[in-house]
């Protein structure tokens, strides 16, 4: 029999009671939790599934929509701390100049994904603080869309 040394949270299975200190599991405990939980690389995330069994991979829902607008030529724009699991990006249509890309690291012309007016890029993060958009012309836009 395993025991659990440190406990951690399951969001979306409301255990009851709460696990706290060295619970002992056994086998069959240990393969239901890993038949209901994916590791994200940071985190145990709940898998969920369709009322016919068939497990959720699409896109979550949208949490935030954010229009962001540059007050001067070669701008960074960076975000808060939200968590976050996709996020898409769009250079607005009427953007005269481009729109620089990056994750973890400061934007700048020629580092990162190039988004034109009008174009589009969806990526897979964890946190809205790994983005980072550099914004080439004053008054130029960008949105964004992240989920949960």
């Amino acid at each position: 029999m395993y025991e659990i040394e440190i406990p951690f949270l399951l969001t979306g299975i409301p255990l009851k009671p709460e696990m706290t200190g060295r619970l002992k599991i056994d086998e069959t405990m240990t393969q239901t939790l890993s038949a209901l939980c994916g590791w994200n690389g940071e985190a145990r995330r709940l898998l969920t599934c369709a009322v016919n069994g068939a497990l959720h991979v699409t896109t979550p829902p949208a949490k935030a929509i954010v229009n962001s607008a540059s007050t001067g030529a070669d701008e960074n724009i960076t975000f808060t701390d939200n968590p976050t699991t996709e996020v898409m990006i769009m250079a607005n249509p009427n953007n005269t100049g481009d729109v620089w890309v990056n994750i973890g690291a400061a934007g700048v012309v020629d580092t990162g994904w190039l988004l034109s007016p009008g174009d589009t890029v969806n990526l897979a993060i964890n946190n809205m603080q790994e983005l980072n958009l550099f914004v080439v012309t004053s008054g130029d836009k960008v949105i964004t869309v992240r989920s949960v």
